[in-house]
C-alpha cells in the first residue's frame, strides 16, 4: 500500500515504488504471455511486445489482451496510482519492456517517455511491473529528480514503478553479464488532458519518425477512473470486425428416382 509521504515523494521527485501493490497473481500471467510471444520458431516481430492490452492490436494475435486489460484497469491497481495523479484516469499505451533492440543487454541508455504521451497539456504516469528478475540478478532503476542529480530505486518482482511521463531514466542490472529485467509498462495520463488525433501535429511527426510501426493518432483510449474532462475522443481505433453470414453446407439433396 502507499504510506502517507509517497504521493508528496512523488511529486517531488518524479519517482516511487509502491512495495505491496497488489499485482502478484498477474505475475504467472505475464511470465506466461512472454513464453508464448517469444516461443522458439515464432518470429521475434516489435510490435508483438506493444498495445498488449488492446484486442484490436497486432499483439492481439498472439497475447490475450482481455487479460491485460483486466490488470490496467483494476481497481487495486488504479486505488494505488490515483494519489499519485488523481482520480480522473485514461489508459492509453502498453507494452513488454525492454524493446527488441535491448533485450539482452545490461543497461539501457537515458531516455523519458514523454513523446510517447501526445495529450496537450503533458501529463501522464507509466506505471512498470517487472516480472522476472530472478534474486541474484537485480537491477536498478536510476532517474533524474532534478538537472544534476541522480536516485535510484531496486526492482523487485510485483512491486510496481510509477514514475512522471517526462522523467529521466535509465535501467541497469547490477552484474554487467546480467541483462535487464522483462517488466510490463503502462502508461496512463490524467483525463483533464486531452489526447491528440491530428497526425499533421508536429507531437506526432515525431513519433512516426521514431516509432514508424506504431500509430499513436488511432489508439484507442480507456476511461478506468473518474470523468473525462479534457474532451476526448473514445471512439477513434476500436475496430470490431463486422458480423457476417457464414455459408454452412444444407443436407444433401435427395437422389433422383427413375
Amino acid at each position: 500500500m502507499l504510506n502517507c509521504r509517497q504521493p508528496g515523494e512523488y511529486r517531488e521527485k518524479g519517482a516511487v515504488a509502491i512495495r505491496a501493490a497488489p499485482v502478484e497473481d498477474y505475475l504467472p500471467f505475464l511470465r506466461e504471455q512472454l513464453a508464448a510471444i517469444s516461443q522458439p520458431g515464432r518470429k521475434k516481430r516489435p510490435w508483438l511486445l506493444w498495445e498488449l492490452h488492446n484486442p484490436w492490436s497486432r499483439s492481439a494475435s498472439v497475447a490475450d489482451s482481455w487479460k491485460f486489460l483486466e490488470l490496467c484497469q483494476s481497481e487495486t491497481l488504479l486505488s494505488h496510482i490515483a494519489p499519485l495523479m488523481g482520480e480522473d484516469i485514461i489508459l492509453f499505451d502498453s507494452q513488454f519492456s525492454p524493446d527488441l533492440r535491448d533485450a539482452g543487454n545490461s543497461e539501457s541508455s537515458w531516455q523519458n517517455d514523454r513523446l510517447r504521451c501526445p495529450a496537450s497539456p503533458l501529463q501522464g504516469l507509466v506505471a512498470r511491473i517487472p516480472f522476472a528478475c530472478p534474486a541474484n540478478e537485480s537491477a536498478r532503476f536510476i532517474y533524474q529528480p532534478g538537472p544534476s542529480a541522480q536516485q535510484a530505486i531496486e526492482y523487485r518482482d510485483g512491486a510496481v514503478l510509477c514514475h512522471n511521463i517526462d522523467l529521466n531514466y535509465r535501467i541497469v542490472a547490477r552484474k554487467k553479464a546480467a541483462q535487464q529485467p522483462w517488466e510490463y509498462v503502462i502508461r496512463y495520463f490524467p483525463a483533464t488532458s486531452r489526447y491528440l488525433r491530428d497526425p499533421a501535429t508536429e507531437f506526432h511527426r515525431e513519433l512516426t519518425e521514431r516509432y514508424p510501426l506504431l500509430n499513436y493518432a488511432k489508439m484507442p483510449l480507456w476511461l478506468v477512473r473518474g470523468d473525462d474532462r479534457g474532451g476526448n475522443d473514445f471512439v477513434t481505433g476500436f475496430q470490431p470486425k463486422a458480423g457476417r453470414w457464414i455459408d454452412r453446407p444444407g443436407p444433401p439433396a435427395p437422389a433422383e428416382s427413375g
